[in-house]
This record gives C-alpha cells, structure tokens and sequence, in this order.
C-alpha cells in the first residue's frame, strides 16, 4: 500500500486496513430505482380505441371486449424516451362468462391485467410489455358483463431517429384473484384468462411524432421498464435515489474515467494501475438493519431484527499512481455473508400489506444470498489531509414467501415459492475520515447508510394445487424499490473496543 513517514496518514492507513466491509449492506435489497426518465416535448393527447377479443375460460372460449386508453406526447425529439402516462386497459367479459366465474363461487375479482403489444417505427418494431396493471376488486354482475379494469405504471420507449412511432395492442392476459361473499378465496382462490385479438382489425392504440436530430442514428425502438438503467445518452434512468448511480461528489473517488470506485478523477491513462495483490483477508463483523420499499405496494420491508454479516476484508489491494495532488488511490476488495442460524440469510421478516392495494395479506419474507457479496472500497488521500472513502457492494439475492395468508386465510404456496432468479442489487456508501481521523458519513470500520435500488424479478414454484406465480409477480414484481440500510460499527482488528459483540445499528427511514 505504499510507506509513509507521516504519523496521521499512517493512522489512516490503518483505518484503511480494515475498511472493506462497507457494501455489505446489501442487504434486504427486496426491492426498485425509481427514475422514470419520461421525456415529452411539446403537450400531450389522450387516445382510446376498442378491440375484439376471445377469451377462453376453463369452459370454453367467449367474445369480449377490450378498451385501451392513455395519455402519449405529440411528439418527441429523437432518443428522448417517451412513456405513456394514465394507461388503462378494459376488458369486458360477456354473461356467459361472467356465469361461470360465479359457478367457481366468486362474488368478486381483482388482480392484474398484462397486455403484451407491440411498438413499431417503420419496419423496426419491439415488444411492449404492458403487464403490471393493477385491477381494483369488483363484484360479479347478477346480470351482463363483467369489466376488469387495470391500470399502472408502463415501460420507456426511446426511438433513436425520425419517425412515427405506433402502438398497437396485443394479447391480454387476466390474472384474478376469486372471492367469495364473506371476502375469503374461492377454491382455488386464482385464474388466469388469456385472450386474443380477433382477427382483420386495425391494432393501433395510438401514434407519436418523432423528430430527427443531428447525427442520430438509427436503431430499433428501446423499450425499457421503469427504474432501469437509461440508454447513454438519451436521458432515460434512475433519479438520485438509485443508490449510488448518480456521479460521487467534487473531488470524491470514482467521478473520473476508471473501473471501480477507487479511481480519480482524471484520464485513466494518466494513472499507474497495478493489478490486484492478493492478501490474508482480515475477519470482521457487525450488524445491519433497514428497510427496502417494494414500490408497487406502496410500502416497505422493515428489517427490524439487525442480521449477522460476517466479512473478509481486504483479500486484495489494488493500487493507482496518478500525476495528481491526492498521492496515491487505492481500491480495497472484500467479500461477506450473512449469518442466521448458520443459513447465508437475514432474519427473516414478517410483511403485512394490501395485494392490488384493498386485500390484507400476510407473509414472510425469506432472503438468502446466492453467493457471498463482493465489496469494493476505493479511497484516495486529498492534500487536506483527508481520507475518502466509497464502497459499493454487489450480491445477488433471493427472495422466498412463506407462511402467506389472506384476510386472515392460509393460502398454500408450497415450499418453494421464490423470485425466478436472484436479485441483484447494489448499495453505495460514501464517506471520510478528517486529519484527526473522525469519520463522517458512510465509512466501512464505523458504518452508516448504505442506499441503493434493486428490480424484483418475476416469482416462480408459487402453489400447490394451482399455479399461483402470476399472482406475486403481479402484487410484488417491478422496478423502482429504493433500498436504505444501516450498518453498525464492526468488530475489527481497527475497533478492538467493539468485540466481540459490536452494537446493533438502529434503522434510518
């Protein structure tokens, strides 16, 4: 790491040794950035158009219905991404149908519309998954149809040249949840109804102006869902709450070209890098707490019992000369796990929430580590004296329903009800010791917040006697879930006073 004569940059040195825990807030990342990245240029205009469709129930196929309405911009220029706003999609089932939910012993229906369409400039067209539509409880009709209506949040649609861009609508997709008179569900308590366009008509839902701009060039639309990493340069992404993708600070690590958070600002051909040295990793370990939002319910996860993670840190040292003031930059590499009952898991945590945002449903949440999570820790001495630090952590994470109930209502969902595949997440901290060595902010040794935002994947093995997967990823799948931790100081060979039991942290909202 470089020797020194100096007796305080000595001592942050030493500081510096046992600070690659931080990111190990990962954590409950259940959950979304929020950014929407909406881009409109001059005004807007509602369209609607009506579809006919066939709809097959377990008995049998019936004609329905189908209203699509939204708000989409006159026009855009090119490479702004465009999402249209106050989308409804209707679906109208016919008596004969609406009779045969009822002979399931429902007297009402709720859960989510998913409407896959298509969006077209010219002769490029992409998918366009509409399928996050939240469908409002609404009771079976003694007579004539019922309409199932849903409403949500769409994906972008970034068009890189000239054009119209058209919207055209596709198969839609009923996911319900049946109830019966005194509100508990139908056995089994779900349905899916798939329904198709009829044949011969026109599909557009609507169109968008778009505007060529110079040097574009052209690609096929993008469509990209809400909270995810924009397409450079063209103004999509996350806001400030993705934790951590919005640029460090002035004169903080990682502004400048380079690969991880410990390089400086300036050109990295400007810099030294040596590659990776590998080291005894120090073992550490402390406490987190916190609370990660899952944005389509409107509320949050509270980690309230502080979970175990237990690290290694400093199992390489990677180092930067730089023709610059700040001395010598160097990136710290650790890795941790979480600790419950010998499992690679947090506590787990009871959730109370609202599914499709009326029904009282109870579960636990389960989240385990795939693997253990990276961490990186780049830091920099400035002339001030002052030591900086940010540490990003990356794990991936899975995230298991158990014990579920609704109103009050077991509801089986076998033993294996979990996201298709892990989430992954990343948390950032950011911080600094001054020349007398006090920590402010995020440091790795003393802890802090750690924020970030994660997108929750689609659920699968959900069911026991049907498949209820359709249902969660409805309720819970999605982007946009900000994520905020708070470590405690660890147990280290740099926080002896600590050990061996370090104090609990308590959550920041």
């Amino acid at each position: 790491m470089g020797n020194t004569t100096s007796g305080g940059r000595g001592r942050r040195r030493a500081w510096a040794r046992t600070a690659s825990v931080g990111a190990v807030v990962l954590v409950a990342g259940l959950v979304p950035g929020t950014g929407t990245g909406v881009a409109v240029d001059e005004g807007a205009v509602p369209v609607e158009a009506d579809f006919g469709y066939r709809c097959a129930l377990p008995g049998g196929e019936h004609p329905a219905e189908v209203r699509v309405s939204a708000t989409l911009p006159r026009q855009v220029a090119a490479g702004r991404p465009v999402r249209p706003a106050d989308v409804r999609v209707e679906v109208s089932l016919p008596a004969p149908a609406v009779a045969e939910l009822a002979g399931r012993g429902a007297a009402t229906a709720s859960g989510a519309v998913r409407l896959t369409g298509r969006v077209a400039q010219g002769d490029d067209t992409a998918e366009l998954p509409w399928s996050r539509l939240v469908a409002p409880d609404a009771a079976l009709p003694a007579r004539g149809p019922l309409t199932v209506r849903g409403a949500g949040p769409v994906p972008t649609v970034t068009a890189s040249s000239g054009g119209d861009l058209t919207f055209s609508t596709g198969p839609v997709a009923l996911d319900l949840l049946l109830r019966k008179g005194d509100d508990t569900p139908t056995a089994p308590p779900g349905l899916t109804v798939t329904c198709e366009p009829e044949p011969d008509q026109d599909l557009a839902i609507g169109r968008v102006a778009v505007l060529p701009v110079p040097g574009g060039r052209p690609r096929p639309p993008a469509v990209e869902e809400p909270g995810a990493p924009g397409v450079p340069g063209q103004g999509g992404g996350q806001d400030g709450a993705d934790g951590g993708q919005d640029g460090p600070a002035s004169g903080t690590p990682g502004q400048g070209a380079g690969k991880g958070p410990g390089r400086p600002a300036g050109r990295a051909d400007d810099c030294v890098e040596a590659p990776p040295v590998a080291q005894d990793p120090v073992p550490s370990h402390g406490y987190l707490a916190g609370y990660a939002n899952v944005l389509k319910l409107g509320s949050a996860l509270f980690i309230k019992d502080p979970g175990l993670m237990k690290v290694n840190m400093a199992k390489a040292t990677q180092t930067y000369q730089c023709p610059r003031d700040d001395g010598l930059v160097f990136t710290m590499y650790s890795d941790a796990t979480f600790d419950h009952q010998g499992k690679p898991q947090l506590p787990p945590v009871p959730s109370t929430f609202l599914t499709f945002g009326f029904m009282p449903t109870t579960a636990v949440a389960e989240l385990t580590l795939d693997a253990p999570m990276e961490i990186a820790t780049g830091s920099y001495f400035s002339p001030d004296g002052q030591f900086s630090e940010v540490t990003e952590g990356t794990a991936k994470l899975w995230i298991r329903l158990r014990d579920v109930k609704v109103n009050g209502t077991p509801l089986d969902v076998g033993p294996a009800c979990r996201t298709a595949r892990p989430v992954e997440l990343t948390l950032t901290g950011r911080g600094s010791y001054d020349a007398e060595g006090r920590p402010h902010g995020y440091t790795v040794v003393t802890g802090g917040p750690l924020t970030g935002a994660a997108v929750i994947p689609e659920f699968s093995g959900c069911g026991v006697t049907e498949d209820l997967d359709p249902l969660f990823t409805a309720s819970l799948s999605g982007s946009g879930n900000y994520t905020k931790m708070t470590q405690g100081v660890l147990c280290s060979p740099g926080q002896p006073e600590f050990c061996p039991d370090p104090p609990k942290p308590k959550p920041e909202r």
